[in-house]
């Protein structure tokens, strides 16, 4: 008898798994619990020989539904709780009914002092939803190697706050809109042409404190991780209005008719961003081809339609706002 045809028994330390762990995490922290190797608890749980799990093991190709009601005997837990708490299982269902599987590997370490209040010693590796940056308990920011407090810090708890609501209210639109959201602030850092928004960037910078763990050997090291942290609620901001469809349907290819009807996409979009902003102006060297490199010129006008409108400085004029 093979050992994933023999009746399932509960396991002496049933260990329940942290919400969204990696399935493999999860699986060696049961096993060692219970002092046997994930390969044991493997081979009782799948029908193939030479199950090998490792700790980043999440995909579970060839692992059949069988999977879920042994490991609900093993654990004590109902079925519903662990499909809900382990994103591999609902994967290995959701293919085995034959319907799409998008696989995104967004993971990050729980925080350390959450996972010690259930008596958890060593760090989980779990998935991450994309709105989850910071632990509001203990105020620490878990998205990254290193676990920075950041409790000091309101507006960044109150910008995790507004990038819920934002996911909750942007679902298709969210993934896409992050990408551009994180450019627009990255670019604006890097180039530096935005001193009112680099001073408050540099003035978070200078509150952030030393790092208090660092995980290296479970996540990769992000090399912008505090300059992250200091733009985080700028980047929620525009994420709300890049993540608006009524705001993206400004960007749909269409032939532009004259340079006055681009002057009011531009501008319409650089006022809004201004008012969500709290800025004067994001417009920066009007006069120069440096304004038509700007990342929000840039994202208003993807197709760089705009350029072939924009040949003499008072056109550039032409596209700033009357008020500034």
């Amino acid at each position: 008898m093979e050992p994933w045809e023999a009746p399932a028994r509960l396991l002496p330390l049933p260990l329940p798994p942290v919400h969204g762990e990696v399935f493999g995490w999860y699986l060696h922290r049961l096993a060692a619990a219970n002092q046997v190797t994930a390969g044991q608890l493997a081979k009782t749980l799948t029908p193939f020989k030479n199950a090998q799990v490792g700790k980043r093991t999440d995909t579970l190709w060839r692992w059949t539904p069988m999977v879920l009601p042994r490991l609900a005997i093993l654990t004590g837990l109902t079925p519903e709780t662990l499909r809900m708490l382990l994103p591999a299982i609902a994967r290995v269902e959701a293919r085995t009914a034959g319907d799409v599987v998008r696989y995104r590997r967004r993971l990050y370490v729980a925080c350390s002092h959450c996972m010690h209040r259930r008596g958890i010693t060593t760090p989980v590796l779990a998935h991450r939803p994309a709105d989850l940056q910071l632990c509001h308990r203990h105020g620490i920011w878990v998205d990254g190697n290193r676990h920075y407090r950041v409790g000091h810090l309101p507006e960044l708890v109150t910008a995790e706050h507004r990038h819920r609501r934002i996911a909750r209210r942007f679902p298709d639109t969210l993934e896409a809109a992050t990408k551009e959201a994180q450019h627009l602030v990255r670019s604006w850092l890097l180039n530096k042409n935005q001193p009112h928004l680099l001073s408050r960037w540099n003035d978070r910078l200078a509150q952030l404190p030393p790092k208090e763990a660092i995980y290296g050997n479970i996540i990769r090291r992000r090399v912008d991780e505090r300059e992250y942290i200091a733009t985080y609620p700028e980047f929620v901001t525009l994420l709300g209005m890049v993540a608006d469809p009524a705001w993206r349907a400004l960007r749909a290819p269409r032939r532009w008719a004259n340079l006055s009807q681009h002057r009011r996409t531009i501008n319409a979009v650089y006022t809004e961003a201004e008012q969500r902003l709290n800025v004067p102006t994001l417009r920066e060297k009007l006069r120069s081809h440096a304004f038509s490199n700007d990342a929000l010129f840039r994202w208003t006008d993807s197709l760089g339609r705009s350029l072939m409108l924009v040949t003499t400085p008072d056109d550039y004029d032409a596209l700033q706002d009357e008020s500034h």
